[in-house]
């Protein structure tokens, strides 16, 4: 172990150093030596220090890489099983992780399932033995007869991350009894308001003991008699509360479906729902995704940059070179309706002056055009990205930190570190590193379907995008806008209908078309979750002041009813997006339902990446 932490400890001292000595700076700049000239010359630039040396610091790079993924395996790696005794009654406290959702069993019981961390068990209740596992648990909506605590029936909101929950209950490993979500598929529909069992981010069925296990899940509870212990929540755990204040004007079905579209929550969609949207091809939408934290981040950048814009424009207006003379035609125009109305004096010295300004320097015009783009630009200046990347990785705490959420949060940083940096940032290098980076951090992800299915989307995108879009050529705005929505969902479907159709055996027939129109409708509904936010955080400003007496406070009524009027607007798009997706749901022959195997998958890819290489022919072709 010594020798491994030294040489982690100079391999990612040398990387670090190569990068800084051979980074990349503006202009040609020499580095001195200081060597005699016999040896090597007095000067030399860096792009030859990075022709002789960037392969060798590669492999450094590759060699801490490795070195810091075993290590991260080694101190990261928990219990390869559970530490409680199977079927055995114990004490345990337990920790809340996420909130808990409401499920019901064929047998008519109603149950909170909750995601919650072991603090510690006892098997007498006088020896406490701490523990690092995750569990499971379904808490009754009622105790029974017996119950110590004699709490009443509860809602899913009563349980928040961070809470704390002591009971005595046996634990059992999800091999040994069936899982609550398997036994809800014969319930009627209306009784189920579970949350939902296999979606994007979960294995088929019959590996779901082995997909509990890699995320730290090796045991379930049933619980009935409890005491709630007190709140010790986290920083992760306060942001994720903030689901509560943020959902809480969103009622119905409609509330429901903009939860999961805007905060990543599907516990409240009916199981009818997500089969519809699974069914239709949109189910991409209940998952935030690159979409949902791609348009936030540039909605933020954006407001973000307002003042630095007006700042630069006014700056711009005041400037000399903004008040020169007019061209010289205005200039001739001026001096023949002078001649009309003043003396020969002033006519002579009208046109000495226009003659004297000239034509205005082309150079001159062009250099204060693309000071107008770059003040006009959606970056703004490269500072805004600091905190539009803080209030990103805020939401993707609020939202749970799903594996699509950290990969667009952690590219978008990349991208917005870059940006500051003065670098152009190349998309495939950024997705390999974002990919690399999570690897490293949790090895397991990389059997995480929900991390596969975002990366092979991704990938599409980037590989096929630019070759459907160069297809069909037009000039109409409304047109190329229709065709490039066309080929990002192509490309999508590309790149992951080998990995999606063995997954879960589905195959949207109407799916082209459906994200035609749903994706819109959902950058619709997202900008105004972005109004809903600005307004929900005015009023809140805007009530403390009401209640401290002060004279802002008088605002908060109108703004009140703005937020009620955009909280419709939400309802109303939630609802027409429903609509949307049961027109296309419904139609006839979708879903296909087709599970390749391994065989069928291998070619399914092949397929992929022979009709890659094809497009590459064609485009190159003059």
């Amino acid at each position: 172990m010594p020798v491994l932490f030294g040489i982690t400890f100079l391999a990612v001292i040398l990387f670090l150093a190569g990068l800084w000595i051979l980074r990349k700076d503006r202009g040609y700049k020499h580095i001195r030596t200081g060597m005699p000239v016999v040896l090597v010359p007095r000067f030399i630039s860096r792009t030859q220090l990075r022709y002789r040396y960037g392969r060798s610091l590669y492999r450094v790079g590759l060699i801490s890489l490795f070195c810091l993924a075993a290590w991260n395996g080694w101190l990261g790696s928990g219990p390869e099983g559970s530490v409680l005794p199977e079927g055995e009654q114990l004490y345990i406290c337990l920790k809340v992780i996420d909130f808990p959702t409401v499920i019901t069993t064929a047998a008519g019981k109603r149950y909170q399932r909750m995601e919650c961390s072991l603090f510690m068990y006892s098997p007498d209740g006088y020896q406490h033995i701490k523990g690092r596992e995750n569990m499971v648990v379904y808490v009754a909506d009622s105790t029974g007869p017996n119950g110590s605590s004699g709490n009443p029936v509860r809602e899913p909101s009563s349980w928040r991350p961070g809470d704390i929950l002591m009971t005595r209950c046996r634990s059992y490993p999800f091999r040994s009894i069936q899982s609550a979500e398997r036994q809800q598929e014969t319930v009627p529909a209306q009784m189920r308001t579970e949350a939902p069992a296999q979606t994007s981010t979960e294995a088929p069925a019959h590996d779901y003991a082995t997909y509990m296990a890699r995320r730290g899940f090796f045991r379930q509870a049933y619980v009935y008699q409890y005491r709630r212990g007190g709140e010790r929540p986290t920083l992760a755990d306060r942001l994720r509360r903030l689901r509560v204040p943020l959902t809480g004007r969103w009622k119905g079905e409609a509330g429901a479906l903009l939860s999961g579209i805007c905060l990543g929550d599907r516990s409240g969609i009916s199981r009818e729902i997500r089969d519809r949207f699974t069914a239709a091809g949109a189910g991409h939408i209940l998952a935030v995704s690159g979409l949902h934290v791609g348009v936030l981040y540039g909605s933020f950048v954006l407001l973000l940059g307002v003042p630095r814009r007006i700042r630069e424009e006014r700056r711009y207006r005041k400037s000399p070179s903004a008040k020169q003379t007019k061209p010289l035609a205005t200039a001739t125009a001026a001096t023949t309706t002078a001649t009309a109305t003043a003396t020969a004096t002033a006519t002579a010295t009208v046109i000495a002056t226009a003659a004297s300004a000239g034509p205005p320097n082309p150079f001159e015009m062009r250099s204060r055009q693309l000071a107008l783009y770059r003040i006009y630009s959606i970056s703004g200046g490269v500072w805004v990205h600091i905190p539009a990347l803080l209030l990103i990785w805020t939401y993707a705490a609020v939202v749970g930190f799903s594996a699509s959420v950290v990969r667009a949060a952690l590219m978008l940083s990349i991208y917005g570190v870059g940006k500051m940096c003065g670098h152009r940032t190349f998309g495939l290098n950024v997705l390999c590193i974002t990919a690399l980076i999570l690897v490293v951090l949790r090895p397991v992800n990389l059997f995480d379907p929900g991390f596969q299915l975002s990366f092979s989307a991704v990938l599409g995108l980037m590989l096929f995008f630019p070759l459907f879009r160069n297809l069909l050529s037009t000039r109409n705005v409304i047109l190329k806008y229709l065709w490039e929505l066309f080929c990002c969902s192509l490309a999508v479907q590309a790149g992951t209908l080998w990995l999606s159709a063995g997954m879960f055996g589905v195959i949207p027939l109407y799916g082209l078309l459906c994200n035609f129109v749903v994706v819109p409708l959902c950058g619709v509904i997202l900008y105004a979750f972005l109004a809903y936010l600005l307004l929900l955080g005015s009023f809140s400003l805007l009530s403390c002041a009401a209640v401290s007496g002060t004279v802002i406070g008088s605002l908060a009524v109108p703004v009140e009813n703005a937020l009620e009027h955009i909280t419709g607007g939400l309802h109303h798009l939630a609802g027409t997006l429903d609509v949307v997706v049961a027109f296309f749901a419904h139609l006839p022959g979708t879903p296909i339902l087709f599970q390749p195997g391994p065989a069928g998958q291998l070619l399914m890819f092949m397929g992929a990446g022979i009709l890659y290489f094809l497009l590459r022919r064609i485009s190159e072709i003059p």
